[in-house]
């Protein structure tokens, strides 16, 4: 879902942890994000927290699920065919780890949240019957978890 149709809506593609019962990462997968840029421009007018921007029904997709190991996964999506993101998990800023950790001081973690962990560039705007598709690959450069679907 997109949220209000009169909004600028963008895709941010992502890699997505679900943590364990220790609040280590058990599985990954790959995720969209997706932001409603005009309410979080009014939010940020307001100085209030950005909520409504992030989360609105279908705000958030995620492919299959798979066992996580730390390793170097290329990530991706492309909007009607057209090529919009593609990043390497080693480029992230901060490690899986690392955000676990910050998170943790920050928030109450419990066994199976799960974490989003930044997108890489290209973020952009989404339109009603935008077909989406997101990927992550393997070293071996194989599929590994996916989705696609229509924009609504």
């Amino acid at each position: 879902a997109l949220g209000n149709p009169e909004h600028q809506i963008e895709h941010e593609v992502e890699l997505v942890v679900q943590l364990g019962t220790d609040l280590k990462p058990i599985s990954m997968a790959v995720g969209c994000d997706t932001t409603d840029r005009t309410a979080q421009a009014v939010a940020k007018s307001k100085g209030t927290s950005w909520v409504e921007a992030k989360g609105f029904p279908g705000a958030a997709v995620v492919g299959g699920w798979i066992p996580y190991i730390v390793g170097d996964y290329d990530i991706g999506l492309s909007v009607n065919g057209e090529l919009r993101q593609s990043s390497n998990t080693s480029l992230m800023v901060h490690s899986v780890e690392t955000l676990i950790s910050a998170l943790s001081q920050k928030e109450a973690l419990s066994e199976g949240d799960l974490i989003f962990t930044g997108t890489p560039a290209g973020v952009g705007p989404l339109s009603p019957s935008d077909k989406v598709t997101a990927w992550m690959k393997n070293e071996a450069g194989e599929i590994i978890s996916q989705f696609s679907g229509n924009c609504q």
